[in-house]
């Protein structure tokens, strides 16, 4: 039995020589380190997004929007005092006006509040050491866009797969939420 395929690029492994050969996976790349550097999140709407771009939380709601989406995607990591997005898996292919990619990736973080003598630091691959390690599961669409920085293309759309519950169990044990 026949069926249609679709070519796609397919990578094991975090950020290499062979993800900057693709051009969305570059863009991904370079939009990652500003994101985790965290140096747009004073601005009201970010350069590396789409003017109608759409964030979906692991919690299914959506926002719509530069600013309220942007807004929406910072407000998520806001119990972090860092964190790192290290893929270890890649799917990308193209669509008729950009690519669409899911990925699967450990966000590394530290955490707000002091360390309890129970908690024990986790190593991303770099060796630099962090609070915790969650595996996480990511779904972004790309369109080209000319004159967009950063290479012409920007990020249209964002779904993010994560479980909250170990993020949460550290803040609470640190005093830092508080259960109801």
């Amino acid at each position: 039995m026949s069926f249609p395929t679709t070519p796609a690029f397919v990578h094991a492994g975090t950020w290499d020589d062979e993800t900057r050969k693709h051009p969305a996976m570059k863009w991904m790349e370079n939009f990652t380190r500003t994101f985790n550097k965290r140096e747009e999140w004073d601005k009201e709407e970010s350069e590396w997004l789409s003017q109608d771009f759409t964030f979906v939380k692991p919690d299914g709601k959506s926002s719509t929007g530069n600013a309220v989406a942007f807004a929406e995607s910072k407000n998520m990591y806001q119990h972090f005092t860092s964190e790192f997005h290290e893929p270890y898996f890649i799917i990308t292919w193209e669509t008729k006006d950009g690519w669409e990619m899911i990925g699967q990736a450990h966000i590394f973080a530290n955490l707000r509040g002091n360390a309890t003598a129970q908690e024990k630091k986790v190593q991303d691959l770099s060796g630099r050491d962090w609070d915790i390690k969650i595996p996480g599961a990511f779904h972004f669409w790309y369109v080209k866009q000319d004159g967009a920085p950063h290479g012409g293309i920007l990020m249209k759309k964002k779904e993010v797969m994560s479980d909250s519950l170990p993020v949460v169990q550290i803040l609470t044990t640190r005093g830092v939420l508080q259960q109801p």
